[in-house]
């Protein structure tokens, strides 16, 4: 009988737990995945929205004039007898000089005798303290001096000349003698009682320091009762047109530089007036130089003026500056595309070498970038300078050459880097305002790389 304790030996097997087989093959995805996002390049991005930047429209515009100054050429007691700011015609009687004092007496013991204003002179009077009274405010407080010496000055101005017209024959006498000198105006103009050495300052050589006011100077020569030898005794305005200047941002500088025209408030009256303009760069910075043809009589005896430049509000999309990248495309001519291809595109017809070496017309799709009234803007990942096109219409072919750089961003709503054309409106020192609903162009919600330069056309977005 055979042994039945034989022990029968089994060849072993291999065990496969299915679960650490899982939990391997996550865990190698999930090492691959980190190793991955930590040598990629992450590119961050900026979602397009609406908006606008709020812009500075509110300046101190030094006023430049046609201004000439009439100087004494005697010594004596001045008096005055037109109203400042009022037009002279040729021939208006202004202020006289007497030599010896006795009509500036006459005409003293006149006011004292009868100080009273006619109603014409009152209101004037009224006006000009609601004027100053409505552009009051603390930060031009020492332009209280100034109301006070002019207030002064019209006053006297008004009892001196109906003191003159109650002695008239007196004053012709004084006349016959040589002693007693009439002041006419010469020309026809705006009549101003005062000076500040901006006379002769034009557009063409006004300086910087000139457009502060915070050392400004006005000397009132209503308030002098003598005058010398060749000093000023008042000067005309003898044109309407006038011109403000003032220094500008490059913000502001860019918005308007495809324009002219101007809309202006004036902040002491609250009237507004349309100006012509000009953007002048001196040694590096802008200055807006305002022309008017109007208005002017109102602002005669002021040098500085408070205005508001009254601006279409100009909304767009809103980007970082950061965004915003250049780049070269090739320019070709609109007529050399034509459609084909399974998706009917737009494109090109290269001429190329086919496999027996002989030289064959291609059908290229491009895509296009930007246009103009008569090219589009290829890049230069598709074609190269001197690649050579045939002319659809049997014409002459076309070689590449001719580029233009372009401003944009770059758009990776796909997943991948696309550059987009703008359309600049302005910008300040962060962001910057484009048109919207460009062709080519980018839209409300679009996502664009917050940092252009980081990116390359066709690159995948992680």
């Amino acid at each position: 009988m055979k042994n039945s304790n034989k022990i029968v030996r089994y060849p072993k097997t291999l065990n496969l737990n299915i679960g650490v087989l899982f939990f391997a093959i996550i865990f190698l995805y999930l090492m691959y995945n980190v190793y991955a996002y930590m040598t990629t390049k992450h590119i961050s991005f900026y979602e397009v929205t609406e908006g606008s930047i709020k812009l500075q429209t509110a300046y101190t515009g030094l006023a430049l004039r046609e201004e000439n100054i009439v100087f004494s050429d005697t010594d004596g007691y001045i008096n005055y007898y037109l109203r400042d700011n009022s037009r002279a015609k040729k021939g208006s009687l202004i202020c006289s000089v007497d030599e010896n004092g006795d009509i500036a007496n006459q005409i003293s013991t006149a006011t004292a005798a009868n100080n009273s204003l006619d109603s014409a002179s009152y209101d004037s009077l009224i006006d000009e303290m609601k004027d100053y009274s409505n552009a009051y405010s603390n930060m031009t407080f020492y332009n209280s001096y100034i109301f006070k010496e002019d207030l002064k000055a019209e006053l006297m101005e008004a009892v001196n000349l109906s003191a003159l017209n109650s002695m008239s024959g007196y004053a012709a006498n004084a006349s016959e003698d040589h002693t007693f000198h009439l002041e006419y105006a010469n020309e026809p103009g705006i009549v101003a009682y005062y000076a500040d050495d901006y006379e002769l300052v034009t557009t063409d050589n006004f300086t910087p320091g000139m457009l502060s006011d915070s050392t400004y100077q006005k000397n009132n020569l209503k308030s002098n009762n003598k005058v010398a030898i060749g000093d000023p005794l008042y000067k005309l305005i003898t044109s309407e047109q006038w011109n403000l200047v003032f220094e500008i941002d490059e913000t502001l500088s860019q918005l308007m530089k495809d324009d002219s025209v101007v809309r202006v408030r004036f902040k002491a009256d609250e009237t507004t007036s349309w100006a012509t303009y000009e953007i002048r760069n001196i040694n590096g910075q802008k200055y807006m130089i305002l022309t008017f043809n109007n208005s002017m009589i109102r602002y005669a005896s002021m040098r500085f003026l408070d205005i508001e430049l009254i601006l279409d509000k100009q909304d767009g999309l809103k980007i970082s500056n950061d965004s915003i990248v250049e780049k070269e495309f090739y320019k070709v001519p609109q007529n050399l595309f034509i459609k084909g291809g399974n998706s009917n595109s737009l494109g090109i017809l290269l001429y190329t070498t086919d496999d027996k070496g002989e030289t064959v017309q291609k059908f290229v799709a491009t895509d296009i970038y930007d246009s103009d009234d008569e090219n589009y803007y290829i890049s230069e990942e598709e074609v190269t300078a001197g690649t050579k096109i045939a002319n659809p219409t049997g014409g002459d072919s076309y070689i590449i050459s001719d580029s233009k750089t372009l401003q944009g961003v770059y758009n990776i709503n796909k997943g991948y880097a696309v550059f987009r054309v703008i359309n600049i409106l302005y910008q300040n020192e962060e962001y910057t305002i484009v048109a919207k609903n460009t062709p080519y162009g980018i839209s409300l919600y679009d996502h664009i790389a917050l940092d252009g330069s980081s990116c390359e056309e066709g690159q995948i977005i992680r």
